[in-house]
């Protein structure tokens, strides 16, 4: 009997897409999906802090303004402070930068913000809030 390796008994990470523009999301879902993330897509700020609580990380696009993703961290973290959220301030569309973008905010150190801003610069910051 063989024994399955230790990355095939993790359950895929899932991440919640947010925002109001279909193209981006679909893009961003197909990027992720391609390494094996799993991806709820949604456009609205109601249905995101509901679905959050499914997610160990939720995308919020730069059709959300900074108040709209301030307000949405807030109300994610309340119930579940343990979920990342990484806060786009521009139309990501390359691929790589949005997998490094992803991948370091799971990277962030235990007790660290679990908040990732992505300016277009392609810098990352870990601030307490998305403003």
């Amino acid at each position: 009997m063989q024994c399955a390796s230790p990355d095939r008994l993790l359950m895929p990470k899932t991440i919640l897409l947010l925002s109001r523009d279909e193209n981006l999301q679909n893009s961003r879902a197909l990027i992720l999906e391609a390494v094996g993330y799993r991806t709820i897509k949604t456009g609205s700020l109601i249905s995101a802090v509901q679905l959050s609580s499914h997610c160990q990380m939720s995308i919020v696009g730069h059709t959300f303004s900074v108040d709209e993703q301030d307000d949405f961290i807030d109300q994610v973290h309340e119930g579940n402070p343990s979920v990342f959220v990484l806060c786009l301030r521009f139309g990501l569309t390359i691929p790589r930068a949005l997998l490094t973008a992803v991948n370091n905010c799971f990277a962030a150190q235990p007790g660290g913000s679990r908040v990732c801003i992505m300016q277009e610069s392609y810098v990352i910051a870990w601030p307490k809030r998305a403003s």
